[in-house]
């Protein structure tokens, strides 16, 4: 094999954390379920979406005695499949050099649009930017509106959102991310004794429901005649602006990953995806596209079952087409597991305008594999038979006696083993590059916001904010490194991000004349502002949300022999001052 990876400082940032441990008003009229195609018409052992090295640890046939050899045929140069389709077990002569798709070395990195973005929160915005907020408020303002009609009395709860606290919201739920609250119910993250007062604080547990509960990302009253074209079309918009930032933010690397995720969901779904071997079985299939050597969410395309147009192309083919539509012509590489691999596909790749390479398994009922190739009792385990057609490489690897993976190349003509491993080369670069979706996959899990819902457009909103966390955060570090300084830790990134959006909700907030008092003196220590305007009762509120008393103290102004014993002191010096010598000022006047 040609091409290496190398190891990349950005992808010990991002794992370094990972260690820690609704009412609907718009479901569907049936809840229908698919059966993801992956599943249909193939048997287990032929299901090659497995990790191959795994596989090796788990193989009774092996020993010391029996290393892994590499198999050669002939007797019979050429080799015909099922269809007739050629191959031949010799390799092709060398032409002396290194094929020009080989000779690949791009340097990931984030582009103009965010290179310089050195802070938590313009790395965030960059992703979740003013349109996405703007299309949120403009739409949960209308479902407002429409739920206001039903309350005799609408109080403050009830009220329009608008850009500033909806980015509070989304701080919250990024403040469940990174304590890993998102599973508890409401009611305990907003009690204080519980999760503290970081959540009261911003806002409370009745209106923090009302606007989940609210939130649209479409206009509601044109959405049947939208769906008939798009079943995607409630959260379809919203989409798109999120993947054209992921697009233009970021220059991936030479090696990317398509593979699926799962948001997990078991409400009414027009398009809910049924696969077993993923933890949470029921849910919404996203295929990605993931630069492998950050987890960078290059692309993606939610799978709509049988309402997924793929203007005649095979499912597999469609999507791997769509999602590298940024990356054409550049020569990259595509690893990809069984459902997405297929003859037609590398030959396809190679061709103008897509001209990228491919590596993925094959599954054992294409027509196109010999039957030479086909597991036999008289094979060896550990064996590999190598054939080709022109730019393409077949490779069959006996690693159990039970059974046999294929795996297809487009980048490797030499068909050689590893004299470390004594593997072939092509399953070592297989097994370096398949696991960008399934790491992105985890790191979401481990730091994931989703909550509970009925609804599927406020899950795929959920599924949303947990890649923008990552992508953002890829770019925190990068940038970071870059100007030589040391990033945060995922966790800190997260705690920090929370607090710079929820930051100017809280000022707002405590201009407000009727807020409790306790509130009031919690604001102003979480942003760091005057005390509270109580002078002898005055309480410290730690972040576990118990109460201490402040002690008396001498104020430090009066001379010494009045010994005058205040509980208040100055915000800026700490020093106490008594009576005499505070000053009341406004919240304006004091911060300008």
């Amino acid at each position: 094999m040609t091409r290496r990876i190398d190891e990349d400082t950005i992808l010990q940032l991002l794992l370094e954390d990972n260690s820690d441990e609704e009412n609907s008003s718009e479901s569907e009229k049936e809840d229908h379920i698919e059966v993801d195609p992956a599943y249909v018409s193939v048997s287990e052992d032929e299901i090659s979406s497995l990790d191959l090295a795994s596989i090796e640890k788990q193989m009774p046939g092996t020993s010391a005695q029996e290393p892994n050899e590499l198999i050669i045929i002939p007797s019979r140069n050429i080799l015909r499949g099922k269809d007739k389709h050629k191959w031949s077990s010799l390799k092709p002569k060398s032409q002396g050099r290194t094929a020009a798709r080989n000779i690949v070395h791009i340097r990931p990195g984030p582009t103009r649009m965010c290179k310089n973005e050195l802070d938590p929160l313009c790395c965030f915005s960059s992703f979740i930017t003013d349109d996405i907020v703007n299309i949120i408020v403009t739409y949960t303002n209308a479902e407002i509106v429409i739920k206001s009609e039903k309350y005799k009395n609408v109080t403050a709860t009830q009220r329009p959102t608008d850009a500033c606290e909806v980015r509070a919201l989304i701080g919250i739920l990024t403040l469940s991310a990174a304590m890993k609250d998102n599973h508890l119910p409401s009611k305990e993250i907003f009690d204080t004794t519980f999760c503290g007062n970081r959540y009261r604080s911003t806002m409370s547990n009745e209106r923090f429901d009302f606007l989940i509960s609210c939130l649209r990302f479409d206009d509601k009253s044109t959405r049947q005649q939208r769906r008939q074209a798009d079943v995607y079309a409630p959260f379809r918009d919203l989409w798109n602006l999120f993947i054209a930032a992921c697009q233009e933010n970021y220059k991936p690397s030479s090696y990317l990953t398509i593979d699926e995720q799962l948001l997990g969901f078991r409400g009414r779904c027009p398009f809910r995806i049924y696969m077993p071997n993923k933890p949470n079985k029921y849910g919404i299939k996203i295929v990605m596209l993931v630069d492998n050597s950050t987890k960078y969410m290059v692309d993606a395309e939610p799978y709509l079952g049988s309402f997924t147009k793929t203007d005649g192309l095979q499912l597999g083919e469609y999507f791997v087409k769509k999602l590298t539509h940024t990356v054409h012509g550049t020569n990259r590489n595509v690893t990809m597991d069984n459902w997405f691999t297929s003859v037609p596909l590398a030959k396809s790749l190679l061709k103008v305008p897509y001209k990228l390479t491919l590596v993925g398994t094959l599954r054992s009922n294409k027509r196109e594999i010999p039957t030479e190739l086909q597991n036999k009792r008289t094979r060896k385990t550990g064996t590999a038979i190598f054939c080709y057609d022109n730019e393409l490489t077949l490779l069959s690897y006996k690693p159990k006696p039970q059974k046999v993976v294929f795996l297809l190349s487009t980048c490797d003509e030499e068909g050689t083993m590893d004299e470390t491993s004594k593997k072939p080369t092509m399953v070592e670069f297989y097994n370096q590059t398949k696991g960008g979706v399934d790491t992105l996959d985890q790191m979401c899990s481990l730091a994931s916001c989703s909550r509970k819902t009925r609804r599927w457009p406020l899950c795929n909103f959920y599924g949303m904010l947990n890649i923008a966390f990552i992508n953002s955060y890829i770019i925190y570090i990068t940038n970071n490194l870059e100007a030589k300084r040391k990033p945060l830790s995922r966790r800190e990134y997260l705690k920090s991000l929370h607090h710079k959006l929820v930051e100017p909700h809280m000022q707002k907030r405590i201009l407000v004349p009727t807020l409790q008092t306790g509130l009031r003196d919690s604001i102003t220590q979480i942003l760091n502002m005057p005390g509270s305007s109580r002078s002898s009762l005055t309480l410290e509120t730690e972040a576990t949300g118990h109460p201490i008393a402040k002690k008396r103290k001498i104020c430090a102004i009066c001379p010494s022999a009045k010994r005058r014993m205040t509980k208040t002191s100055c915000y800026k010096c700490n020093k106490s001052v008594c009576g005499e010598h505070k000053l009341d000022m406004c919240h304006k006047c004091l911060s300008s």
